[in-house]
């Protein structure tokens, strides 16, 4: 799903991970839709979270900002799976977001 919240600035997310193919359109569609509205809740674009986790993982130091991105991936990364698995029996699958 790509989705543009600054002009020249695109992004593109998709759910990664061993069990994301059990994910249909519409779900993929509500759970993306769902970390957008999270982003843009908080005025900030995903590349800017998705720089700032790549330098959590691995182990570099953060700025303050950086860290605050870093807490608004995971928001958008739970509120991405809770909103594509609603209603499923089972939730010990591996589905996360991706840039």
């Amino acid at each position: 799903m790509s989705h543009s919240m600054e002009p020249g600035r695109p992004v593109s997310l998709e759910f990664m991970g061993e069990h994301a193919f059990l994910l249909s359109k519409d779900e993929a569609s509500a759970g993306l839709g769902a970390a957008f509205r999270v982003f843009e809740k908080h005025g900030v674009h995903p590349e800017d979270c998705r720089l700032a986790m790549r330098k959590l993982a691995g182990n570099e130091l953060l700025t303050k900002d950086e860290a605050f991105h870093c807490l608004i991936w995971n928001e958008a990364e739970d509120s991405a799976f809770r909103a594509a698995t609603l209603g499923w029996l089972a939730r010990n699958v591996d589905i996360r977001l991706e840039v």
